[in-house]
């Protein structure tokens, strides 16, 4: 693999896989956009999303200037001395700038989202609940993060918003409620004209143990679901899904020498039911068991197909949304090879023709791998061509224009940013 570098970016040039599919196409050491260019971030990253003019990017980063986090991630709230934060990076020209970080002043930063409006940035900030950051503030280097609080050890990671911008949605990991480990905040979220937040308040929490990686809302705004990694040892007595072995296990094993444990799920929950209750616990529509470590959903825009990265299993999960509404015992679709090992950062692209994975290899203690996979014959998805990745790469966002997909590559410390080809790029709506 040849290697440039220049002006604080590697462009890393894959020749092998440009014959293969021809998906990247040739490219040219002077346009990094052309390929795949690869940025070093200030800590580890997690999230990274791009303005809605894609002029600027944000990463969440954590440990900036220290070393990798060893211990388990359920520990990270005990770190000292940890510096997390917004790493801002500035496209010039097709090639990224970092330009500033703006400390969140918690031990950890995870999901991002953008309000409707794109006017301010929501970060998971671990134990330290939920971040606001006004975009323009960040963009200045004047940002002054707002916080709300998710309880004790909440280890708040993914963040969700509805439609209208007023409700939030966060997947705290690790937060203890009602006798579970792992919880969803429900947040109320009031801004002013000019789409500043001015309040924010935290209005209720879900149960979700036993933890709760993730989280995404249906594109109407409809359904929350809930990524569970592990089957909770109490507050689920029924769910469905229980006679399908691809499903239902008892020997999801995350790293070679810990013990067996049972298989996640995905709850389906009802948004307005579980904003007017501030509980959601009689919104709940459907617990459905998803394999071995679910921990990335998403949903196709015209409702036909939810996906799930089963890390313990190297599959990719589908399952009908309408049929997890009415009838979730049959909700599951198909399950297939996700192209790699332990597979958890997942975005539909290209007109949602296209499905990247991120296959972490997380607890190999190697560099991991990108899938590209063909969804547009739901019936036979297949892999398009694979790409190296870096270490860990765990999180994957497109662009608003469509141009380019955002890679975070934790363990490394790197922001890989993948050009799609002309003919797969279709701006979101």
């Amino acid at each position: 693999m040849k290697s440039f570098h220049s002006a604080g970016f590697k462009l890393r040039f894959l020749p092998a896989v440009v014959l293969l599919s021809g998906f990247l196409c040739c490219a040219d050491a002077q346009t990094p956009s052309a390929g795949i260019a690869s940025y070093p971030t200030l800590g580890n990253p997690t999230a990274a999303l791009a303005t809605p003019d894609a002029q600027y990017i944000f990463v969440s980063v954590t440990n900036v200037g220290g070393p990798n986090y060893s211990t388990p991630d359920s520990e990270a709230g005990k770190r000292h001395g940890v510096v997390s934060g917004l790493q801002v990076f500035r496209n010039a020209g097709g090639r990224l700038q970092s330009v500033g970080l703006i400390r969140l002043g918690s031990k950890g930063a995870n999901g991002v989202t953008l309000l409707p409006g794109g006017k301010t940035l929501v970060v998971g900030v671990g134990d330290a609940g939920v971040a606001f950051v006004n975009v323009q503030d960040a963009i200045h280097g004047a940002a002054k993060p707002y916080f709300v609080a998710q309880g004790r050890s909440a280890g708040a990671y993914d963040v969700v918003s509805t439609p209208d911008g007023k409700y939030l949605f966060s997947a705290n990991e690790y937060g203890h409620f009602q006798g579970q480990r792992g919880n969803v905040g429900i947040l109320a979220v009031q801004s002013d004209a000019a789409g500043r937040v001015t309040h924010a308040q935290t209005i209720g929490h879900i149960p979700a143990g036993n933890k709760v990686p993730s989280l995404t809302i249906s594109p109407d705004g409809a359904r929350l679901y809930i990524a569970r990694e592990i089957l909770p040892t109490k507050g689920v007595s029924h769910f469905s899904g229980m006679s399908n072995p691809m499903l239902t296990k008892n020997d999801c094993v995350q790293r070679i020498g810990t013990p067996p444990r049972p298989n996640g799920l995905i709850t389906v929950v009802d948004v307005k039911r579980a904003i007017a209750s501030g509980s959601g616990q009689s919104a709940i529509l459907s617990e459905v068991a998803a394999g071995c470590s679910p921990v990335r959903v998403i949903e196709t825009r015209d409702a036909s197909t939810l996906f799930v990265s089963a890390r313990g299993d190297n599959r990719i999960l589908t399952f009908s949304p309408h049929l997890l509404d009415s009838d979730p015992e049959h909700a599951f679709l198909r399950g297939f090879s996700s192209g790699g090992v332990a597979p958890v950062g997942i975005r539909l692209f290209a007109g949602e023709r296209r499905l990247l994975v991120a296959n972490s290899n997380r607890f190999v203690d190697s560099n991991g791998g990108v899938a590209i996979l063909d969804v547009s014959r739901p019936e036979q998805p297949g892999i398009v061509e694979t790409i190296p990745a870096g270490e860990f790469p765990r999180n994957v966002n497109l662009s608003p224009d469509g141009r380019f997909l955002y890679l975070t590559d934790y363990t490394s410390r790197t922001l890989e940013v993948i050009a799609v080809p002309p003919s797969l790029q279709i701006p979101e709506k």
